[in-house]
């Protein structure tokens, strides 16, 4: 195609003839000739179709959750042809282990892509690990704990990783849990095993490049987790955080269609079916007491799907406010407002506050006075608890591209 509009001219005027000929497509034994493309080795994924008239025929949404999604292409027809018929699986074939080069940069879903060169989708093989970089993090597998190796770069893909036969081994590695050290692994890579990603590292190398903290750094003095609480985990956007007894929790999809969006041809409800499916938890609400918490994800900015909270307020006096709060140990700053109401709203008292983080994802939260109570009452017994749950607030794992 850039060969075609390079060669554009005016009658009269000379005609520029491409100096290279376009690149032919990848066999199964070539790869991206962009330095920058990088080797997946077993990375899990469930391949999705994307809505009839998009721009992108599929996707992969990577596994841990969060890991990213990107496009998805075959090196050779055949693979092409499995990728087609793997897309929206169920049960055994929802999610498959798949090698390839993957690049950024180029045109395709979230502007990456995975050139898929092996799939595979049942029983036990093996790969080898030469020299990967990553860290080593604690997570659960079936009810107990497991030693992750989060792969270092632009896709922190997951693998366990336990040294079975080496029992100083295995005593460094869990004594680099969690510190952040950043560490380079040789190994046997056992793939379609019981275990995280369905993959474990059994290292006979490990080296440390550099060092980690001693332990990592607590909640803020004052917003600390109170015990007993329970985790939300949204397992399409890979977040969680953590709420008391109380609280309720509600999750929405796409309950708006832009209408230049809905691709000719096409009703509206079958293109909101389509993207309902393609986005469930798109938003997520936490009501408690006399307030509020919403958490939008970055497909939905600018409520471009769901208004995911309050829309507005009614007649009366508006004071711009912003106030500081803590996602972790990490201090941001909270743009809102602070209302109150006429005689037409019931003299009504409340703020409302709204943060976007940089991975696309928008949190906001606010309450007030209601028939029963005030707005010193929301002070005094919600708010504390709203800063609370935002605190506990943290992605399942580092995100790239939203």
């Amino acid at each position: 195609v850039q060969a075609i509009l390079n060669s554009f001219a005016f009658e009269g005027e000379a005609v520029t003839l491409p100096m290279i000929a376009p690149r032919p497509p990848l066999s199964d034994n070539s790869a991206p000739s962009d330095s920058s493309s990088i080797a997946a080795v077993a990375w899990v994924g469930h391949i999705l179709g994307m809505p009839e008239g998009s721009q992108y025929d599929d996707f992969v949404l990577l596994s841990p959750s969060g890991s990213g999604e990107f496009g998805i292409t075959g090196s050779t027809p055949e693979i092409e042809a499995e990728i087609h018929y793997l897309r929206d699986a169920e049960g055994p074939d929802e999610y498959i282990h798949l090698w390839g080069q993957f690049s950024c940069g180029v045109d395709d879903y979230n502007q990456c892509q995975l050139v898929v060169t092996k799939i595979h989708r049942e029983g036990y093989i093996e790969d080898q690990v030469e020299g990967w970089i990553g860290t080593i993090i604690g997570s659960t597998f079936n009810g107990g704990n497991s030693h992750v190796f989060q792969l270092a770069g632009e896709v922190p893909m997951w693998y366990s990783i336990h040294a079975s036969q080496d029992p100083e081994m295995q005593a460094k590695i869990e004594s680099l849990r969690d510190t952040g050290a950043v560490v380079q692994v040789w190994g046997t890579l056992m793939v379609g095993i019981p275990d995280v990603n369905g993959t474990r590292i059994e290292p006979y190398r490990l080296d440390v490049l550099e060092e980690g903290q001693s332990e990592q750094h607590p909640l803020p003095e004052g917003i600390n987790l109170t015990e007993g609480w329970q985790t939300y985990t949204n397992d399409r956007f890979g977040y969680s955080f953590k709420y008391p007894s109380g609280a309720s929790i509600d999750e929405y999809s796409v309950v708006s269609l832009p209408t230049e969006e809905i691709p000719e041809g096409m009703t509206p409800d079958l293109y909101e079916e389509q993207l309902q499916k393609l986005y469930p938890k798109l938003c997520v609400g936490i009501r408690y007491s006399l307030g509020y918490i919403y958490i939008s994800a970055p497909p939905n900015a600018g409520g471009r799907y769901s208004p995911c909270g309050p829309t507005g307020v009614g007649g009366g006096e508006v004071t711009p406010r912003n106030e500081e709060i803590y996602i972790g140990d990490q201090l941001y700053i909270a743009e809102g407002m602070e209302f109150v109401g006429d005689a037409s709203t019931n003299n009504e008292h409340i703020e409302m506050f709204s943060i976007t983080l940089d991975d696309g994802t928008r949190i906001r939260y606010g309450g007030g006075s209601t028939q029963n109570a005030s707005y010193e009452d929301y002070l005094a017994k919600t708010k504390e608890i709203l800063l609370r749950i935002i605190a506990t607030y943290q992605p399942t794992v580092k995100r790239v591209n939203p």
